[in-house]
């Protein structure tokens, strides 16, 4: 959930910006969750071989504990803040299974603080690193991220936010590098893995760039394909597929709308 609270912060940061907060230099998301309507087809992909399980079969059970216990109590409070809020809905996240996820109830699935990849406009944001394996469950999530906030005029998001764009704010196309590492699962930078070291080198050289050490311009917005070589490389175009589907934001039916 790193990466994706990471995004939901430097989100609330620019939409209070008079407030007078400072905003951060950069924000890397290491294949972060940015969309909680499970939306893209990565996943519920059944061909996926990420670790993380598949959603089709449903959400893990645990343990009751204390833990548990006080956290549903504090649930409850906030679940009647976001129902007594402005709503962002769509008839797909009423659920005859009742709540999608432990993480947020249902009505708010498409808050922007949730679901990043939702939001409005991700204009205006600091500059992003954004990672993901190939064979990461969140990578269409990163992928459609990464466009929309480079190119925040022609990905607007989600239908039921239709007309929100244009009235928001922000709108100056964030600078964002999107990395998809070959083969590679979820957060795969825990491993000992060449990519691992290639990864972290990128990281690094992200945030000299955004901090100035390097005292050079950033460079322009990227989608990389790292190759098992550590080349780089354009999207394929299976990679691409997210960003013609239009049922972004939109809780799918099971098995999945787009296989």
């Amino acid at each position: 959930a790193g990466g994706g609270l990471s995004l939901a912060l430097g989100l609330a940061i620019r939409d209070v910006c008079d407030a007078g907060l400072p905003s951060c230099a950069g924000i890397i998301g290491l294949s972060p969750w940015v969309d909680l309507t499970i939306s893209t087809a990565s996943i519920l992909d059944d061909e996926c071989a990420d670790y993380i399980r598949n959603m089709k079969r449903g959400t893990a059970n645990y343990a009751e504990s204390q833990a548990s216990k006080e956290y549903k109590e504090k649930d409850v409070a906030l679940a009647a803040k976001i129902k007594n809020g402005p709503k962002i809905w769509h008839d797909s996240f009423e659920r005859p299974d009742g709540r999608l996820h432990l993480y947020v109830i249902n009505e708010g699935l498409a808050i922007p603080y949730v679901s990043p990849m939702l939001a409005e406009s991700l204009g205006d944001l600091p500059p992003l690193l954004l990672t993901a394996g190939g064979d990461d469950r969140f990578r269409d999530e990163a992928i459609y991220l990464a466009h929309r906030s480079s190119e925040p005029t022609k990905y607007k998001g989600p239908s039921y936010n239709a007309g929100k764009f244009e009235k928001s704010p922000f709108k100056t196309p964030t600078n964002t590098t999107l990395e998809i590492y070959e083969e590679m699962p979820h957060v795969f930078q825990f491993m000992e893995h060449a990519f691992t070291t290639k990864s972290y080198e990128r990281i690094a050289e992200f945030i000299n760039r955004v901090i100035n050490t390097l005292n050079e311009p950033l460079p322009p917005s990227t989608y990389n394909y790292i190759n098992v070589k550590g080349e780089l490389s354009p999207l394929k175009e299976l990679h691409k597929n997210v960003l013609n589907w239009e049922k972004i934001g939109i809780v799918p039916t099971i098995p999945h709308e787009m296989n």
